[in-house]
């Protein structure tokens, strides 16, 4: 018994290279039989892979008492192994509430950020949890009940970064057998046998079902299904990749997704390849509505505008449609005051205004620096983005001309175009900010008092 499960994880480990000569282990051990036996697997076997082992156990004070005895007992076990023992005592339940996350989830996070917390503190090469063949069978039957997509039907990665799963194909009740023989004691987590969990209650519930009444081999079926899974999501994301880098540009406002994205076979996956892009780029789960709505904007005339769920919105532009994150925060008509020499941030950028003497002026290309007659200026003016109706004589310019159709013609998108401001005086634009200003403020040969206007 012993011989057989040992040289299956073993093999398991050589097959995906999960363990190298001289690597720093930590293992995250809970006390359960699975990290129990994970941490004495590797004690065991250290001077065959010449590796040093550390534990780390997190106290999420979920279950009182309990709780403090399981952090008791890996302080005890890892003691009587020589191996060195890390403990954190956290308060779950307060950073759920805070959070707004289920207590798995907090408890999840947490257990993964002092991981990697230790990790790096005490040098580790590899963080070992002991995710078991039934693991992943319930990790994959979880997913798919939420509608998942490929990642999420891959099951358990068997190595992701720094860290190694290497019992992912061993079951839990081969675990069990093994601790029992060898009389290796371990803490018994009576939560897991509660169905207010909605892992518990596919473990306790409906996987001992469908193993009675459908298919015994479950686990290991599901295991190879992950496996293909895995393969077909590699091979993808590959093609996603290569169509990304082709018509998906990474920008400060968002991802700019050009037209030609839906042409020929790339219109077959462009589900695949936005929605990865997306979660790389604003780190949120995009939704299959997401995507749906996504694609039927390109359909739209330019300056259309949808909604997406986690704050995204598109619009639609020329040639291409902008993907960006809303600010919830942000307040479109809000206005404020600049005395001359003076400077304030608004919307993010920082516009100054100061006099100026008539042999430092020069003209450039640069827009973000403008001259102006400042003798009819009266302080303070006020900056404000634009708003439908708003028209100026611009520069070079005779008559009037909208904002709006001003900036269209200078080719600013609309994310650019709604975002745009405006300095005004006495109620009249005198600029709009790093494109032109108004005739009226033009430099004239008996211009008194000439002002410098700035942005960056």
């Amino acid at each position: 018994m012993n011989g057989a499960i040992e040289q299956n994880i073993i093999r398991f480990i050589n097959d995906y290279n999960l363990v190298q000569h001289g690597d720093k282990l930590l293992i995250a051990l809970s006390g359960g039989s699975d990290s129990i036996f994970m941490l004495h697997f590797f004690y065991k076997f250290k001077s065959k892979y010449a590796i040093s082992i550390s534990a780390l156990h997190i106290n999420h004070s979920l279950r009182g008492k309990d709780a403090d005895a399981d952090e008791a007992f890996c302080c005890n076990f890892c003691k009587q192994l020589g191996v060195q023992f890390f403990s954190e005592k956290i308060n779950v339940k307060k950073i759920a509430k805070q959070n707004k996350q289920t207590l798995e989830e907090a408890a999840r996070n947490i257990r993964y950020l002092k991981l990697n917390e230790y990790y790096k503190k005490i040098g580790a090469t590899k963080i070992v949890t002991a995710h078991n063949l039934n693991d992943n069978s319930e990790t994959i039957l979880f997913n798919l009940f939420r509608g998942t997509g490929l990642s999420g039907a891959s099951g358990i990665p068997i190595c992701r970064e720094n860290i190694i799963r290497p019992l992912l194909t061993t079951s839990k009740q081969s675990i069990l057998d093994y601790l029992n023989i060898n009389n290796i004691q371990f803490r018994i987590d009576k939560s897991n046998f509660e169905n207010d969990f909605s892992r518990n209650f596919l473990r306790n519930e409906i996987i001992p079902k469908v193993k009675e009444k459908l298919n015994s081999s479950l686990d290991i079926n599901l295991f190879k299904f992950s496996e293909i899974i895995r393969e077909s999501n590699r091979i993808i994301n590959h093609l996603a990749k290569d169509i990304a880098e082709k018509h998906i540009k990474n920008t400060e406002l968002g991802l700019e997704i050009s037209d030609l994205i839906l042409l020929e076979k790339n219109e077959d996956i462009f589900g695949i390849t936005a929605k990865k892009i997306i979660e790389e780029k604003f780190n949120i789960i995009a939704t299959f509505n997401d995507i749906l709505h996504l694609k039927t904007i390109f359909n739209l005339q330019v300056g259309k505008k949808i909604d997406l769920s986690e704050n995204l919105k598109a619009i639609r532009e020329r040639n291409f449609v902008l993907l960006f994150k809303k600010n919830i925060n942000e307040v479109d008509n809000y206005e404020i005051k600049l005395d001359l020499d003076n400077e304030i941030e608004i919307y993010g950028k920082t516009i100054s205004v100061t006099l100026a003497n008539k042999n430092e002026v020069t003209f450039s290309n640069n827009k973000n620096i403008e001259y102006i007659n400042g003798d009819k200026i009266v302080f303070p003016i006020t900056i404000r983005k634009w708003i439908d109706g708003d028209s100026f004589n611009p520069l070079g310019l005779n008559g009037t001309k909208t904002v709006s159709d001003f900036l269209t013609e200078v080719k600013i998108h609309s994310n650019g175009k709604k975002d745009q401001l405006l300095l005004l005086n006495a109620n009249k634009i005198i600029w709009v900010v790093s494109h032109r200003i108004d005739e009226s403020v033009k430099l004239k040969n008996d211009t008194k008092r000439i002002i410098k206007l700035w942005v960056k």
